[in-house]
């Protein structure tokens, strides 16, 4: 775990050691008081009740001595402690207003000026949740800061108060920002934001401000092809490139197809509905780590045509499996008489994908299905896990896949020590280098 100097003290820890010295302070002018010193200016406190000695105490945090006049009479030691409660009090006072100055002039210049191993992230979505979920497992008192748009203030507060998280509304694409937010020493910056361009242009900057870290920034791309198109680029070479679909994908067909394909004879039917990032990544490992397991696929889309061209360009078809492309919205029960036509005439209970971007419509589509295809190895894919929606599966024999929870469960433990060497997902994504 990684040290925690003393500018990785949490604020609630500063709080907790200006008490102790206010506490401190005051304690020493009433004892002072009591010990029977007097002051020149206001005779008779060292013989007052102790409500009045604590007030003129607590007055010393907003006066000094000024109204009191200086310590007379009493004991040496009485006077001593006096005279470090007129001095003590009013540096107490001075240094709170002068933080509070600088928290409102400058306050990300403050807080993260001298830091050293902080992690700093980028965006506030599902992503940065989930990796904050497991940092704080392993690192409960590594500084964090998280950096997010106008568009995400409403994630402030509870990335505040459930990961303790320092965050701050800007542009992680700024290198003024970057430069002030002292990324040269950062333990790892991990761009989670939801636009694609602004995680590598903000990648981009970071390896021209400080090259080192590099190796220690993590970038998340939500366009699977567009990542395709990063191999080989010196970018991917020295981040940590990844894509949260090709996770969940990879982890499906490697967990639970596989094993069904060896099971059952014939060869499958397998429909795809939803051909986007999800579907065609199921379908690459598909021809990859299932070939010949298959005989049929049938690709069900709004977009089908054009998505089934993108995967065309960016992949290949392989094999000598029969492709049937279903144009139209899922929601359509016409497309689906199609569809189960299809099944139909493959002639054997169908391995089905619900991998469209709506959950609603995945788990909706299970329930009909489900009837009708007892037998079927039927999986749903979800962005998030949804605890009503794995209960029915769980009741009805269908598979769920949820995006989020194997994205969180395939980051390696290195990600989350910055002292650590970085290792590689735990599923592997081809096109990193």
């Amino acid at each position: 775990m990684a040290h925690v100097d003393e500018h990785s003290v949490p604020r609630w820890r500063q709080f907790r050691w200006r008490g102790a010295v206010f506490v401190a302070v005051s304690l020493l002018a009433i004892v002072g008081f009591a010990s029977g010193v007097g002051a020149s200016e206001r005779p008779g406190i060292e013989t007052a009740g102790p409500l009045t000695q604590l007030y003129y105490a607590f007055g010393l945090f907003l006066f000094g001595g000024m109204d009191l006049g200086t310590p007379q009479g009493g004991p040496a030691w009485g006077r001593s402690m006096l005279w470090i409660a007129y001095f003590g009090a009013p540096l107490v006072t001075a240094s709170a207003l002068i933080e509070a100055v600088m928290r409102l002039v400058q306050p990300q210049a403050l807080m993260w000026r001298r830091r050293n191993g902080h992690i700093i992230v980028a965006g506030c979505g599902r992503l940065t949740a989930l990796y904050l979920e497991r940092l704080r497992e392993a690192q409960p008192h590594v500084d964090v800061l998280v950096v997010g748009d106008a568009s995400e203030t409403g994630a402030f507060d509870e990335l505040r108060e459930t990961y303790r998280a320092e965050v701050l509304l800007g542009d992680i694409a700024s290198e003024a920002l970057l430069r002030r937010l002292r990324v040269q020493t950062a333990g790892r910056i991990v761009l989670l934001a939801d636009d694609d361009f602004t995680n590598l242009d903000a990648a981009t900057k970071i390896h021209a401000l400080a090259p080192d870290i590099a190796s220690r920034t993590i970038v998340h791309i939500a366009d699977l092809t567009f990542m395709r198109g990063l191999s080989g680029t010196a970018l991917a070479r020295s981040c940590h490139v990844f894509n949260g679909h090709h996770i969940a994908a990879t982890h499906l067909v490697a967990t639970k197809m596989l094993a069904h394909f060896e099971r059952t004879i014939p060869s499958d039917t397998v429909v795809l509905a939803g051909f986007g990032r999800f579907g065609q990544t199921v379908l690459a490992e598909l021809q990859d780590k299932a070939s010949g397991d298959f005989q049929r696929v049938v690709i069900v889309d709004l977009e089908a045509e054009r998505e089934v061209a993108v995967f065309d360009e960016q992949i290949g078809f392989r094999g000598s499996y029969e492709r049937v492309v279903l144009q139209g919205d899922l929601r359509d029960p016409g497309l689906w008489e199609s569809v189960e036509a299809e099944i139909e005439h493959g002639g054997v209970e169908p391995v089905l994908v619900l991998g469209s971007g709506l959950d609603r419509t995945n788990f909706r589509m299970s329930m009909t299905l489900g009837k009708r295809h007892p037998d079927a190895l039927i999986i749903v894919r979800s962005e998030r896990r949804w605890a009503f929606a794995e209960a029915f599966a769980e009741e009805a024999g269908i598979q769920t896949v949820s995006v989020a929870g194997l994205v969180a469960l395939s980051m390696p433990p290195s990600w989350f020590d910055p002292d650590a060497s970085m290792g590689r997902l735990d599923v592997a994504v081809p096109v990193i280098s």
